[in-house]
Order: structure tokens, then sequence, then C-alpha cells
């Protein structure tokens, strides 16, 4: 079955298409590095890039007017960064953990040296592929679904991964670690109108608003389509 384009839709494209690099754990080296670590700056040279293994990463741009927005919440089986390693242009985002984290880094010259580059070659093209037909999927999408519907349905595609990375925590699967300031900058919401939302979701007892987090009571309703 087809994935659906979704506002964490690019995390999904690489998990398809990752397979020959989460098989070669040997290749390039493994780090891990705690929450709140800077990978690499907006605008900073840089010629590596990484496949995630365990934990969450964000990637987010500093606009013109100084307000940084929150592109992508990316987890296990994702890979970022290779467009900037291979062509050597500096970065157009920001990347950053928001969770302990453990991933794979390599430069194009491990995939260069490796004894099959085809096959790694060939899935960073679909990879890369894949993120251009996400983009227009977003595009389309941030035009044509009304705002509370696209943080339904983040709030739903955040729990659904969340649960795929870890099945045996269903408590820990339905907590989304996003302020309501990030929720609104991926859903192309205001904070305030971001916030009037998910008081209505909570009313309808989908979800419960805490301090730091959002709790998902019914990730199903969630991604049905707004009445």
């Amino acid at each position: 079955m087809a994935r659906s384009t979704s506002v964490l839709a690019s995390w999904d494209a690489c998990v398809d298409h990752t397979g020959p690099w989460m098989a070669k754990p040997t290749l390039g080296y493994l780090r891990s590095v705690p929450a709140g670590t800077v990978l690499y700056d907006q605008g900073s040279p840089h010629r590596y890039f990484y496949l995630i293994r365990e934990g969450f990463v964000r990637c987010s741009m500093l606009h013109g007017s100084g307000r940084r927005l929150l592109l992508e919440l990316m987890g296990p089986g994702t890979m970022f960064g290779e467009g900037a390693a291979f062509d050597g242009h500096p970065r157009y985002v920001h990347a950053e953990t928001v969770s302990d984290v453990r991933f794979s880094v390599y430069t194009k010259e491990d995939v260069l040296g490796d004894p099959d580059p085809a096959a790694l070659l060939q899935s960073i093209i679909k990879i890369m592929a894949s993120k251009q037909r996400v983009l227009a999927g977003k595009l389309l999408e941030f035009n044509s679904e009304d705002p509370e519907g696209r943080l339904r349905h983040l709030l739903a595609k955040l729990v659904a991964v969340q649960r795929r990375a870890s099945p045996e925590d269903e408590r820990r699967a339905a907590q989304v670690w996003l302020s309501q300031e990030s929720l609104a900058e991926m859903c192309g919401m205001s904070r305030i109108s971001a916030a009037r939302a998910l008081r209505r979701l909570a009313e309808a007892g989908l979800v419960r608003s805490r301090a730091r987090h959002v709790e998902v009571l019914d990730a199903q309703s969630l991604s049905r389509p707004t009445p």
C-alpha cells in the first residue's frame, strides 16, 4: 500500500529505501550523542550525512525575519544531509537532536569505497526523489487542508511512527514531546491557533495537553478527516 503524504512523509519515504544502509553497520562509523546536540548549522559547509538508528532529530530553518521554522522531525531509519554532503554546498537547514540519538555517519568517500557502491547510490537517488515528491505534496497539503486538520494529522502521524520505533511501549508512543509553538510551525499555524485547536481536541477527548507535551488519547479518531 502506498504511503499517504503527510507532514512527516519524508521520514516514511526514507524508511522505504534505507534498507541497504541499515544492513551495513560497519560502513562509516557509529556515533551516540545526547539530546540538544547540534549536528550542523544552516549555512555551514559540512561533508557528512547521517542515518538515524535510534532517537529523533529535528531540522529547522532560520527565516529572514529571525524566526526559526521547524521543518521536520525525523526518527529511526531516516537518512538526512546527503544532498550537501555530495554537492559541497552549505547546509540550508539546522539539525539538532531532540532525544539521545545513535546514528551512522558517512562521507561520500565511504560510499564510493564500498564493495557495492551502486546499491548505495541507487538508494540515495530513490531517497532524494521521494523527498522531492513529498515536498510537492506538502505544498499542496498546506494549500488544500485546513490548519486544524493538519494538526490532527501530525499528531496521529507522530504516534504512528513512535509506535513503530517502540512497539513495546504504548504509553511512551502516545506522548508527543513538541511544544505548542513547534506544532504550530510544522502545521503552518500561529501558536494561538494551535492552542485553540488543541483545546477543541481535548474537549473532544482526543488529546490531553500537558505543560511540555501532548498526550494523544485517540490517534485513530485524529487521523480521520475533519468533520
